[in-house]
């Protein structure tokens, strides 16, 4: 026994460290608390700082603090990769609990800093100057834990370095490797001859003086030599995995709101600055809600999106407002959800819309189809019905056929989570990682394998953002050269959905239609927790409804009623409580102690709406008639007569 694998396992880890040259350890730190929570907050030097550096702790509990740095970038730099090094402690599970940072440079927002975003690439004309840098952090919430104890971090680590390129790629090439070895059947020659290559590109390595002029030249040698080799070991596979960057934001869960706004600016930023460096990163964000906050809190940042959405790098899609319940929202509602989430995809990006995507609500009415075919849209993606307690759904890619008949093309992402063993390859996630894992496994779990042999994987850390990190870009290059895996591209979604329905309708095997509600069974409490909430969105659904019936009613050539645009932010604040984690009652108490001041401003909108339409215009004895016969009053009651027009039904 050789023990190569291990071998190369070891000689990869003791590679990683010298990625980084010329560390300049940044001294000088100052920490002080932030006591203004508001949103879209700019650095400000005044205030009380305290000196901090490695080694030290901070910590908090839902606090803000701000940590400066200035540094001196070496002049010498100028024609070197710069990166920043920041480790500021270790937050929870994935990306929902701990703390997190934006970080801004001389004053302008930047990008995202976490434990799962610890490098930052910076601009070569920094060098010979001092960046101001400063952090926003926040400490986070304990994720699923209640008690409101204080979070510790340590700082350990704040340095500037030059990036060594070819280490770099020998270092990501390694692990590529490494990680395509222990998927492959070691009796395929794709898994010899890529160990063949790896090792012999590691012994040119010249170990004796690690981080000398030597040992870099001899790194540069050796991954030359397996790039060499490589050419000659071309890529076939009939399988193609087409990548998209995504961050999935839940927009309230085990945080408000606001901190949502926040979650959303570190997450696009870090977006724009990966961008400049990986010019194929193509990346999905829905959610229009989201891009509303984003405009309002940062706008220069809002303006390069755009920018990068014309180029056909950012895709805005989704068709919803945000990923809204499905089952006590009403027909209305969802209707709702869908207009004015395609308006303002419209309008911001002149996007149309024809794909859903929902990957994480918990499940799905059968009325949905016919919504969805009304309003143009005619695919359909999500990945939750996978999480099923006990019956797995018999097809990954299918004709859905709602209650009147409508259809649309369903497809799940089938992309492996493996921190849920418990269900094995079956478990899919919309929280992708790019691995040899993912991209093998997210086909050897498709169950659709005869109809279609493209699948599409969304990769970025998610629930509480993040996103994408340098390490996924990076990975996914090297997969897309290893022989042995299926072809791993990168492209939009609304290219993939618009193929795949091609594909399914030209497609002479069998495609399985299911007639019926895609229930979930998972999150069972969703009809009966947060009575209140529940109360309030029914409430404001029927009165919003009423309150436009009698505005059209009494609306003549008066324009003293309240004005459109007003109902319609109450209609937003109504699909903004229909988010699948906050109506069926999943969140934390904070946000529904926000929930309950929101419906209030939305219920006195409505109020005032209806009181207007009732005294003003031509038509003010009808509509006071007909707003008599809508409800009557019994105090803080309002109870609906038997008139309302239809409503979708919703499972």
């Amino acid at each position: 026994m050789f023990h190569t694998v291990e071998k190369l396992e070891k000689r990869t880890g003791e590679l990683e460290p010298f990625r980084y040259r010329d560390k300049l350890e940044l001294g000088g730190m100052r920490i002080k608390e932030e006591l203004d929570t508001q949103t879209g907050l700019y650095p400000e030097e005044r205030g009380d700082w305290s000196p901090i550096g490695l080694g030290d702790r901070w910590q908090g509990y839902d606090q803000y603090f701000w940590i400066a740095v200035d540094a001196t970038v070496p002049e010498e730099w100028n024609s070197s990769t710069i990166v920043g090094v920041f480790d500021m402690g270790v937050s929870g599970r994935g990306a929902i609990s701990g703390f997190e940072s934006l970080l801004f440079v001389n004053g302008s927002p930047y990008q995202g800093v976490d434990s799962n975003h610890q490098e930052m690439f910076f601009e070569s004309s920094l060098a010979g100057t001092t960046a101001a840098l400063r952090f926003r952090l926040w400490t986070g919430l304990n994720g699923y834990n209640p008690a409101p104890t204080p979070i510790e971090y340590k700082i350990q680590r704040a340095e500037l370095c030059l990036l060594d390129e070819a280490t770099d790629d020998l270092y990501f090439t390694a692990k590529a490797v490494l990680q395509t070895l222990s998927v492959l059947d070691e009796n395929r020659p794709e898994y010899h001859s890529l160990l063949r290559m790896l090792d012999r590109a590691f012994l040119r390595i010249d170990w004796s003086r690690p981080g000398s002029e030597a040992f870099y030249l001899s790194v540069q040698e050796a991954i030359d030599l397996f790039r060499d080799d490589l050419l000659k070991n071309p890529k076939t596979h009939a399988v193609v995995v087409q990548c998209i960057g995504h961050t999935h934001i839940d927009v309230a869960w085990l945080w408000r709101l606001q901190h949502t706004r926040e979650k959303a600016a570190r997450s696009f930023s870090t977006v724009l600055r990966l961008m400049e460096k990986y010019p194929e990163y193509v990346f999905l964000q829905t959610q229009p809600q989201l891009y509303e906050y984003f405009k309002q809190d940062y706008p220069e940042l809002y303006e390069q999106i755009r920018v990068r959405a014309a180029e056909g790098r950012w895709e805005a899609g989704g068709a919803m407002w945000l990923e809204a319940d499905c089952n006590l929202s009403s027909g209305e509602s969802l209707v709702r959800h869908i207009l004015y989430g395609t308006r303002f995809l419209q309008k911001e990006f002149g996007v149309t819309c024809n794909y859903l995507w929902l990957p994480d609500v918990f499940g799905y009415s059968w009325s949905l189809p016919q919504i969805l075919r009304k309003s143009g849209i005619t695919m359909f993606m999500t990945t939750k019905i996978s999480w099923n307690q006990y019956n797995r759904m018999p097809h990954d890619t299918f004709v859905w056929r709602g209650i009147d008949g409508s259809e649309v093309i369903t497809h799940f992402i089938t992309t492996p989570d493996p921190s849920r063993s418990e269900n094995g390859a079956f478990f899919y996630t919309y929280n992708g990682g790019i691995s040899a894992q993912s991209v093998q496994g997210i086909w050897n779990g498709y169950r659709d394998k005869g109809v279609n042999q493209k699948l599409l994987l969304a990769y970025g850390y998610g629930d509480g953002g993040g996103g994408v990190n340098r390490e996924m870009l990076e990975m996914r290059r090297r997969f897309a050269e290893l022989p042995g895996l299926p072809h791993v591209t990168t492209g939009r979604a609304d290219d993939y959905f618009a193929e795949l329905e091609q594909t399914v309708r030209n497609t002479d095997q069998y495609v399985h239609t299911w007639d019926g509600e895609l229930y979930l069974e998972l999150h069972r409490g969703t009809y009966t927790s947060q009575a209140y909430t529940k109360r309030m969105n029914r409430k404001l659904e029927l009165m919003y409804r009423e309150a436009e019936f009698l505005q059209v009613l009494s609306r003549g050539t008066d324009k003293s009623l309240t004005p459109a645009q007003d109902l319609a932010e109450g209609w937003k604040i109504i699909l903004r409580n229909q988010f699948h984690d906050i109506i069926p009652g999943s969140s934390i108490r904070e946000v529904y102690e926000d929930s309950k001041e929101e419906y209030a401003e939305a219920l006195q909108l409505a109020e005032r709406s209806r009181a207007e339409s009732s005294r003003t215009g031509p038509c003010c004895s009808r509509s006071r008639r007909l707003g008599r016969s809508l409800t009557a009053r019994h105090g803080n009651e309002m109870i609906s007569s038997s008139f309302h027009l239809p409503m979708a039904r919703s499972g």
